[in-house]
């Protein structure tokens, strides 16, 4: 016989659905980056172009992609830039 799902099971957690997967990751002060009374961050930092805080703390590019979150109580920020090839070590060679 055949189990059928239960719906009011939450799915399991799936890292590589968060937005921080595939990134690279740093802290940085939210004070080096504001810019008129308005946190800008520049695409640099985030390999998909110039970031601001969107209202909640989250840090979107134009796009609508989160690349870091801001926390104002603490006066830091986490921003992700997308890893490329050659940002991590290759296999040691034997």
């Amino acid at each position: 016989m055949k189990k059928k799902s239960n719906p009011n099971k939450p799915a399991p957690y799936d890292l590589k659905k968060q937005w921080h997967w595939g990134r690279g990751m740093r802290q940085l002060r939210i004070a080096d980056y504001l810019k008129d009374g308005r946190l800008l961050v520049p695409g640099e930092y985030t390999g998909e172009g110039p970031a601001t805080d969107d209202g909640t703390g989250a840090l979107r590019t134009v796009g609508g992609i989160q690349v870091g979150s801001a926390d104002y109580e603490t006066g830091m920020m986490w921003v992700g830039r997308k890893l490329r090839d050659g940002d991590l070590p290759g296999k040691p060679k034997s």
